[in-house]
Parts: structure tokens; C-alpha cells; sequence
């Protein structure tokens, strides 16, 4: 008997749309096999699940969820070095990974068909302070736009995409620059800078395309960094970035490698697939994990 497709649900996803979705997943997969359902009440149930289904040679682990629990799943697989395959049955708010990976992730029962086909590809992932993420990483505005709109009153009116570009749009004029040396940028010199990204997918914040040149399986990190600019230009980077056409200004620098180190003033903020962290010290290293991860794939 084939092994069973384990589904693993966070019901909190997407203000509730996981829970929602949990019917239509699981008669999507019933399609193609056994299935078993678990579901997750903490990022750390998504990690251990994940483990589970990986001793347990999972035919797939399915994540019906958002980059959160798509992210803490993965950092299961990771630890594991993991052969069990992941696919996502996006629901969450941004769906920013699935993005990168040319998948039907809104189509339940077209991703089923994929997964039938039983192929599936290694791709990469990255840590960050210690930290594995598997999209984006940074430090400086995103943290800061993160950070608010978890104390924001607007979430209780705004979701999602809307919530995080209007959070955007107001600390655009607020954020104060930080100063940090980033090593293979400027000569490795201090400089001032309003976010530093660090992209193994393209995009992040549900329609920001921060690093259109990223590839998930290329080995390396793709360093997106934004310095000084007025608020006017601000604005115009803001715009650019939704189209992923903000590389070639003056403002923005760009760098792939394997490895970037960074120093600040103080221990810094940053942000892993949306999960804010404190660093352990003022000097954090970013590093890629080349083909850390299985995917399902096309072929």
C-alpha cells in the first residue's frame, strides 16, 4: 500500500481561510490516495508534524496554510534532510514562497494532479542568525512594517495585502534609516540603509517583488539593499518594488553570494518569512542551504 499524503492544516491561516478550505483539500487529495490529517495550534506543532511525516516516509506533506506555517514546516524537513516532498495548498494572506515555485498552489485539485505525477526537485533554503527561512529575510523597514501591523487597530478592518501596503505607505515618512556594514556591499563600509533584504524567493509582503532576479534553486542568497532616499523617493521605490522594476535605481544596491555578514550599531530586529527575531549579537551572518529542501515539482 502506498504510503499515505499527510495534510497539515493551520486552521488560523488567512484570518480562517485554512479552516475553511480544509474540506476541499482533503477531497482533492482523497483523489489520488490515502490521506492523513493533522492540524497545527502553534508554529512548533507545524515543525514537529512536520518531522512526523518525514520518520513516517510520507508519500508528500501538504501544507494547507500561509508562508508562517509553510516556513515552520519546512524547517522540520530542513532538519531532517528530509526526503519526504513538500507542497503547499496556499491560504494564507500573502502566499509569497509559492509564488517562486511555478506550482498551481490555488488550485487544490490541479497541485493533487502534481503531486500524483511524483516528481519532485531540491531546491534551497537559508539562515539567517541561526534562523532557517526558505523566502526572505531582513532587517530595517519590513521589520518595522511587521512589527506594527501586529499592534495595529487597522487589523481589525484591513487584511492581509491591503494591511501591509497601507502600513507601508505611513512608515514610509516615519522609519529612520539604521547604519550597518554589509560585507560584499560598498567595500564593506557603514552606510545608512532603510531595509536590507536577503531573497531566496522573489517576493515578499504579498505583492512586493523585492528580488525579481532570486531563484530558489541557484545556490546563492540575493541581497536587496535600500539606502538614504527623501521621502518623494521613498514613495517612487515603493511603487517600483510592486513591479520589480527598483533594482536599477541609485538608491538600491544588489549582491548575490553564498554568504553575507552584517554589523550594526546594536543587536538588531530582523525578520525570517514574516517571524521577527532579536540577534544574539551586533554581527549576523545570512547564509544559503543549497538544496536543503524538497519540493514536488512538473517533472
Amino acid at each position: 500500500m502506498p504510503a499515505p499524503i499527510h495534510l497539515l492544516v493551520n486552521p488560523a491561516a488567512g484570518s480562517g481561510r485554512a479552516r475553511d478550505r480544509i474540506e476541499s483539500a482533503y477531497a482533492a487529495l482523497r483523489t489520488i490516495g490515502h490521506v492523513e490529517l493533522v492540524e497545527s495550534q502553534s508554529p512548533r506543532d507545524e515543525t514537529q508534524l512536520a518531522i512526523a511525516a518525514s520518520r513516517a516516509r510520507a508519500r508528500a506533506l501538504v501544507v494547507l496554510g500561509g508562508d508562517g506555517s509553510v516556513s515552520h514546516a519546512a524547517r522540520g524537513l530542513i532538519g531532517e534532510q528530509s526526503q519526504t516532498p513538500l507542497a503547499v495548498f496556499a491560504s494564507g494572506t500573502g502566499n509569497d514562497f509559492v509564488k517562486s515555485l511555478d506550482l498551481p498552489a490555488h488550485d487544490y485539485l490541479a497541485m493533487a494532479r502534481v503531486i500524483a505525477n511524483g516528481h519532485s526537485r531540491r531546491i534551497d533554503a537559508a539562515e539567517i542568525d541561526g534562523v532557517p527561512f526558505v523566502n526572505v529575510a531582513g532587517f530595517g523597514f519590513d521589520v518595522e512594517v511587521t512589527s506594527r501591523i501586529r499592534t495595529s487597530d487597522r487589523s481589525r478592518l484591513l487584511k492581509g495585502t491591503a494591511l501591509y501596503a497601507v502600513t507601508a505607505l505611513q512608515q514610509l515618512f516615519r522609519f529612520r534609516e539604521f547604519h550597518a556594514s554589509i560585507s560584499a556591499l560598498r567595500s564593506g563600509e557603514r552606510a545608512p540603509w532603510l531595509i536590507v533584504a536577503f531573497a531566496n524567493g522573489q517576493w515578499f509582503g504579498g505583492a512586493f517583488r523585492i528580488a525579481p532576479q532570486a531563484a530558489v534553486d541557484d545556490g546563492l542568497l540575493h541581497c536587496v539593499a535600500i539606502g538614504s532616499a527623501t521621502p518623494l523617493e521613498r514613495v517612487g521605490l515603493f511603487a517600483r518594488a510592486l513591479r520589480g522594476t527598483h533594482l536599477a535605481q541609485p538608491q538600491v544596491t544588489v549582491a548575490s553570494a553564498h554568504e553575507f555578514k552584517i554589523d550594526f550599531v546594536d543587536r538588531p530586529h530582523f525578520q525570517a518569512d514574516g517571524e521577527l527575531h532579536h540577534a544574539r549579537s551586533r554581527s549576523v551572518t545570512v547564509r544559503a542551504l543549497p538544496n536543503a529542501l524538497r519540493v514536488v515539482s512538473r517533472a
